[in-house]
């Protein structure tokens, strides 16, 4: 994540004169130090602080207000609007489209504002991820488990205990993933939001609600960067999938050269 919070969340809110974050998901507040470097930017963290006690690390910075609890109690009872807001929470469909929709029906992004979500892209863009599964309703749950995923294969690799969330056994179909519940949201407001996704580290989308010139100029340059930089990674892809031996070999290639230059 913290590419993207360098490479295209940074610049996108210094060019779009963004004066006001709502992070979704901050865990130890590693992205939250990093957007803290914009010196004009108040950010609102809502976490649960499982991994760690984020009012007790911010304690002292008037820049930052934490909200702790679970994105779904906290959006409704929220006050204020935000300039942009990035979801990196629960990677699930119920999740991230009652999330959209709850900012959407409350108001909580301004007019020209932007929605950042992570994880858009294989493995959670069509497939539920669950940090605490008894937190979603049961006609919304996906069947999950604890395993490890490949890439290219819908079904687990296998089971494994010591992983730290559940996934949903299969892949793809209705209600399942963070870009399903993006396009179902999507659906419900057409002609509201521009939206385009970047296909590098597991996949950042970018939701603009926009109809100004000058929006839709910034919302159009990083559109332009995300496309001309997925190139690579869908090629990596492809020949990871249809050529592992072929991708194998360019690796060690990879590898050696770095060695050299180490």
């Amino acid at each position: 994540m913290k590419f993207f919070t360098n490479q295209l969340i940074k610049p996108y809110i210094l060019e779009s004169g963004y004066q006001s974050l709502c992070e979704i998901g901050a865990q130890r507040g590693n992205n939250t130090d990093e957007f803290l470097q914009v010196a004009s930017l108040v950010i609102g963290i809502i976490d649960p602080c499982l991994d760690a006690d984020l009012g007790e690390k911010y304690r002292d910075n008037n820049r930052v207000q934490l909200h702790k609890g679970i994105s779904l109690d906290v959006l409704p009872r929220i006050s204020g609007q935000f300039d942009c807001i990035l979801i990196d929470g629960d990677h699930n469909w119920y999740t991230v489209y009652h999330e959209l929709m709850t900012i959407e029906k409350r108001g909580l992004l301004k007019p020209e504002g932007t929605i950042f979500l992570h994880d858009v892209c294989w493995p959670y863009g069509r497939r539920d991820m669950y940090y605490q599964p008894e937190l979603i309703p049961k006609e919304f749950m996906q069947p999950c488990k604890r395993q490890s995923l490949v890439r290219g294969q819908s079904e687990p690799h296998s089971p494994n205990k010591h992983a730290e969330t559940f996934s949903a056994v299969h892949e793809g179909g209705e209600r399942n993933g963070v870009l399903t519940a993006i396009e179902d949201f999507l659906k419900e407001n057409r002609g509201e939001y521009k939206f385009f996704y970047s296909e590098e580290e597991h996949g950042l989308g970018v939701l603009r609600k926009t109809t100004s010139t000058i929006g839709n100029k910034i919302f159009n340059k990083h559109l332009r960067r995300a496309r001309y930089r997925s190139v690579v990674p869908r090629l990596n892809n492809v020949t990871k999938v249809k050529f592992p031996a072929l991708y194998s070999s360019l690796r060690e290639l990879r590898d050696k050269a770095r060695r050299k230059v180490a």
